[in-house]
């Protein structure tokens, strides 16, 4: 089952995915099939996520508006020609023409294991055309889907499999952007949640694996790769932190950049969700920071990871109490007791303005929040695919994060109208880096949230980018973060 803290599982009733759930599949079942011609499908989704119900397979068996920038706002590249080698159908309706030839055939089974084989062989599974993908899988199921980034991980709008008569080979159809990338698996029999064994690229979403579809023309400037003989900045153990203003204990780690001892004034990034953004198979901060500052691309920075784990029983991820719960209580934690501590222990910059509260998804809610609340403490905010529809929905929110969604949201509002509010204003601008993927990926448009930033005098910028609400675009878009608040002058 996904149950990775980070997904939206317990906001299954906000109005969004309760009428995305009203949807019924329309896929036949295998019996009725006696001749295949689905029409392709195209991605215009809600973004919300559902709960899933879903049970995962054994790891063993088969897990293992405003002008806004692109992800690489500095450089036009042109589009890659279609990679679709001979052999292969270059397009949709190409290969429903390969599929009804085989379903026509005698020995359907046969050409699908040449096919297979094939496609195999070369690594083309999921097949990318010039106008979509086709997804692929083998085996005895009643029915086959996909779900991921494109239908928000729910089953409406996932992309339904139909079985090629006389064989064992399932396929679905897509039009997807030509320039994109998304996380996405299978799901057999409406229960049984698998990595597609075809596929062999995987990466992981914090809790588990996904496997990765990059349709031909996409592109991305990728810093999360340790490259050779850069040097590395240090890394604590895990910090215990005993909180008054919570009441119970947090943890977190300090990354200093190489050569601190030489240093003075170090900015610092403040990072909730710490122990994903950090490590570097997840989101891959440390890998980033580290490249950027041996590229002279960026000032030395350092990073304080607070730990959403409860130190006393790690497989307990607070991050729904401390971000949308109790979020003052985690405010104050970080504005009022662990930043005093960093600064008094560490070499830094003790000023709002070399200070950035960094967040994704609900952290990145919660980070807008603190960064309003506090803008004596902070001067900046990351907020990396903010999931404000839990607070433009907040009566859908379950417990004590309806109210405290409420709170959150009430308090932002005043903020936005501080001159005539009883919230004071800020003494100075604050700077906001926003990144967004595909509407109905991901969050959506930003733009009016950008612009009631822009309003009170604040400097916002949105950073988009051709994909989906996961752990693989933000370590990606961690550089332009990163040289958004600290690049060094360009020679």
């Amino acid at each position: 089952m996904r149950t990775s803290a980070f997904i939206l599982v317990l906001f299954g009733a906000l109005a969004l995915a309760a009428c995305a759930n009203q949807v019924t599949p329309n896929a036949a079942p295998p019996s009725a099939l006696t001749h295949v011609s689905p029409t392709a499908t195209e991605i215009f989704l809600t973004a919300t996520r559902a709960p899933n119900t879903l049970t995962r397979a054994s790891a063993s068996a088969t897990r293992p508006p405003s002008p806004t920038p692109t992800r690489t706002p500095t450089a036009t590249r042109p589009p890659k020609a279609s990679p679709t080698p001979d052999g292969f159908p270059a397009t949709l309706e190409a290969w429903q023409q390969t599929i009804d030839a085989i379903a026509a055939s005698g020995d359907a089974q046969a050409q699908v294991n040449a096919l297979w084989e094939k496609l195999t062989r070369a690594q083309r599974i999921p097949l990318t055309t010039q106008n979509g993908v086709v997804f692929l899988y083998r085996g005895d199921a009643a029915s086959v889907y996909w779900h991921g980034d494109f239908s928000f991980w729910q089953k409406a709008g996932s992309i339904q499999g139909q079985r090629v008569p006389g064989a064992d080979l399932w396929y679905g159809t897509a039009k997807f952007p030509q320039d994109s990338r998304a996380d996405y698996q299978i799901v057999l029999n409406d229960a049984q949640e698998i990595l597609d064994p075809a596929n062999p690229r995987r990466r992981n979403d914090g809790l588990d694996l996904n496997n990765i579809l990059t349709m031909p023309q996409f592109h991305n400037t990728d810093e999360t790769k340790r490259r050779p003989d850069v040097p590395v900045g240090n890394v604590t153990d895990w910090i215990t932190f005993d909180s008054q203003a919570l009441g119970y204990p947090v943890n977190y780690r300090v990354y200093t950049p190489p050569n601190y001892d030489a240093l003075q004034n170090l900015p610092v990034l403040y990072v909730t969700d710490g122990e994903r953004f950090a490590p570097d198979n997840i989101g891959a901060m440390n890998a980033v920071l580290d490249n950027l500052i041996a590229a002279g691309r960026i000032e030395p920075v350092m990073a304080i990871y607070i730990d959403e784990r409860d130190p006393r029983a790690p497989q307990t991820n607070r991050r729904v109490t401390d971000f949308l719960t109790t979020p003052e209580k985690f405010a104050q934690f970080i504005a009022r007791e662990l930043v005093p501590t960093i600064d008094a222990q560490y070499r830094t910059r003790a000023t709002r303005d070399a200070r950035v509260l960094v967040g994704a998804s609900f952290g990145a809610v919660f980070g807008t929040y603190a960064t309003l609340r506090y803008p004596d403490v902070f001067g900046n905010l990351a907020a990396f695919s903010p999931a404000y529809w839990v607070l433009d929905n907040a009566a859908g929110a379950s417990g004590g994060a309806s109210s405290g969604a409420q709170r959150m949201n009430d308090f932002i509002a005043r903020a936005f109208d501080c001159a005539k509010s009883d919230v004071p204003c800020p003494a100075a601008p604050q700077k906001i880096f926003y990144s967004s993927g595909i509407p109905g990926w991901d969050v959506g448009d930003l733009n009016p949230r950008a612009e009631r930033w822009r309003a009170r005098g604040d400097l916002a910028q949105i950073f988009t980018t051709p994909e989906g609400h996961n752990w693989g675009v933000w370590s990606g878009l961690t550089d332009e973060m990163l040289e958004y608040f600290f690049a060094t002058p360009r020679r």
